[in-house]
């Protein structure tokens, strides 16, 4: 059985309330700054820079970088001054490009050497101080550096003179007795 309304009912539209943006406006504002947020973390955390106008470029030949990175940090006594932006061959060494803070000035006699920190074992990039009061102009290359020691070389060399000195003790021991 079907029920019909009567013809003197009027069928009337449902009412909508006036509508407000309070609610969607806030959790719109809300969302656009948390996914700016994350924007920002994640361009900070790769270590992306858009403007390098307060760093100058500096250059290092080495003849060893082994466990050196870009992005790795350059210190002055101890003071992160810059970082590594980029590592590449040159025979029969390496060429090491830093990115230096415009407020910290480099002389022509600092020395640069590549250390290891902590003891995780991350490699940084370490200028001594000299005494000279000659600035290097941005895009200098320096050739005053100290490379990375490896110990695995050390260890080597370590094992090779000593199973050196057993072979010349025994070679010398035989020496003597034919002596006598």
């Amino acid at each position: 059985m079907v029920l019909s309304k009567s013809s003197s009912e009027e069928v009337r539209p449902p009412i909508i309330p006036p509508r407000t943006f309070t609610v969607e406006f806030l959790v719109g504002v809300f969302a656009l700054i948390g996914v700016g947020a994350g924007g920002w973390l994640a361009v900070g955390l790769g270590g992306v820079t858009f403007f390098e106008g307060n760093q100058y470029l500096l250059n290092a030949e080495f003849d060893n970088v082994s466990g050196l990175k870009r992005g790795a940090s350059v210190e002055i006594a101890g003071v992160p001054v810059g970082q590594v932006a980029d590592i590449s061959l040159n025979d029969p060494g390496a060429i090491v490009s830093m990115r230096i803070n415009n407020d910290v000035p480099v002389k022509d006699d600092d020395i640069f050497s590549i250390r290891t920190k902590g003891i995780i074992g991350d490699r940084f990039v370490r200028i001594s101080r000299g005494g000279s009061d000659i600035t290097l102009e941005p895009g200098a290359t320096v050739t005053e550096t100290e490379s990375v020691v490896d110990l695995e070389d050390v260890i080597g060399k370590i094992v090779h003179s000593m199973t050196r000195g057993d072979d010349s003790k025994s070679e010398g021991g035989d020496k003597g007795s034919e002596g006598e």
